[in-house]
C-alpha cells in the first residue's frame, strides 16, 4: 500500500519522497493518463507530473472535475495504488461505428410481437415512439442510452457516492444532454463496469440493463451485445420484458397507459407525462394498425 505524508500536486507541499511515490504510480498506469506522457521519476513536481496527475484523474479515476492534487487519503491515491486498472472491456466502449443502413422493423415484426403479448400493434409502436422517437441509434451507430446515476449508486453499493457524485448518488436526475451519455457510462464503467451497464436504459424501448434477465439475456453484457445488433433484437427484448411482468402485460393489453407507465418507467412517470405521451402516440398509430387475435387463455 502506497502512503504519502502530504498532498502532491498543484499548490501542495510536494515533498520529494511523496512526489517520487506518485510518479512511480503514474508510470505504472501510463495507459490511463488521457494521452499525457508518463513523468520522469525524479522527485520533482514539474509540468509533466502535473499533466499526468490531471490526465489520470480524468481518465483513470473518472473524475468529472480533476483538481490536479493527490491527497494522502483521497480517491485519486486509492485508484493510483491499484495494481492494475483493466478499464471497460465490453466492445460497446471501443471507438467503432456500426452501420445500420436498412435496419427497420416490418409490420410483420410488430404483428408477431403484438400477437405474442396479446396487445395491439399500435400499443407497441406507441411505447417505441415515446421512449426513443423510433430511432434507436446515435450518430456513431451505437444504441441510444440514458445513464441513471441513482441506479449506478444502487448497483455499486454507494461506493462512489462521495468521490463521483455526478454519476453516483441516490437521487435521480442530472442526466445532461444525450451527447454526454456514453461519456458518463464510460466513466462509471471505469469504476464498476457491470454496475454501469446495468444503470443505463438501452435502445428503441429504453430497457434498463438491470432488467436483462426479464428481457431474455443471462447477463447484462449479453443484453448490450444484442442491443448493438439490430432493431429486431430491441423488439425481442421488449416482448420478453413485458411478458415477464404480468401487470405490465395486462396494462398494455388494456391500453391502461398510467398503469403501464408506472410499471415501465417507475413511480415518477407522471413527471415526464409518459402515460400522456404513450396515449397520444397510440392515437396516432391506432387507425392504421388493426388489433391482433388474442392468445388463448394460459398462453404467454
Amino acid at each position: 500500500m502506497t502512503t504519502i505524508r502530504a498532498a502532491v500536486g498543484r499548490g501542495a507541499p510536494n515533498h520529494p519522497d511523496d512526489v517520487t511515490a506518485i510518479q512511480r504510480l503514474l508510470v505504472r498506469h501510463a495507459r490511463w493518463l488521457d494521452g499525457a506522457p508518463p513523468p520522469d521519476i525524479n522527485g520533482q513536481y514539474d509540468a509533466a507530473t502535473a499533466r499526468a496527475i490531471l490526465g489520470f484523474q480524468k481518465d483513470g479515476a473518472a473524475l468529472a472535475v480533476p483538481d490536479g492534487v493527490v491527497s494522502p487519503r483521497g480517491g485519486t491515491l486509492a485508484r493510483l495504488d491499484l495494481e492494475q486498472i483493466a478499464g471497460p472491456q465490453h466492445r460497446i466502449f471501443r471507438s467503432l461505428c456500426w452501420a445500420h443502413q436498412g435496419d427497420t422493423l416490418t409490420e410483420a415484426d410488430y404483428a408477431t410481437a403484438a400477437t405474442t403479448l396479446g396487445c395491439e400493434v399500435a400499443a407497441i409502436k406507441a411505447v417505441a415512439d415515446t421512449e426513443a422517437k423510433d430511432e434507436p441509434w446515435d450518430m456513431m451507430g451505437r444504441p441510444i442510452i440514458l445513464f441513471e446515476r441513482h441506479k449506478f449508486a444502487k448497483h455499486s453499493h454507494g461506493l462512489y457516492n462521495r468521490s463521483h457524485p455526478d454519476i453516483s448518488t441516490p437521487r435521480a436526475g442530472g442526466y445532461g444532454p444525450s451527447s454526454r451519455q456514453y461519456d458518463r457510462l464510460r466513466r462509471a464503467a471505469m469504476l464498476d463496469e457491470t454496475a454501469a451497464l446495468k444503470s443505463a436504459s438501452w435502445g428503441l424501448f429504453q430497457i434498463m440493463g438491470e432488467n436483462h434477465g426479464d428481457a431474455g439475456h443471462p447477463t447484462v453484457a449479453a443484453f448490450v451485445d444484442a442491443m448493438m445488433l439490430r432493431r429486431s433484437e430491441h423488439l425481442k427484448a421488449f416482448v420478453h420484458f413485458v411478458a415477464a411482468n404480468p401487470g405490465m402485460k395486462k396494462a398494455i393489453q388494456n391500453r391502461d397507459w398510467a398503469a403501464f407507465a408506472r410499471a415501465y418507467n417507475g413511480p415518477d412517470y407522471a413527471k415526464n407525462d409518459y402515460d400522456g405521451k404513450m396515449r397520444r402516440a397510440y392515437e396516432r398509430f391506432a387507425p392504421a394498425t388493426p388489433a391482433p387475435a388474442r392468445q388463448p387463455a394460459g398462453v404467454r
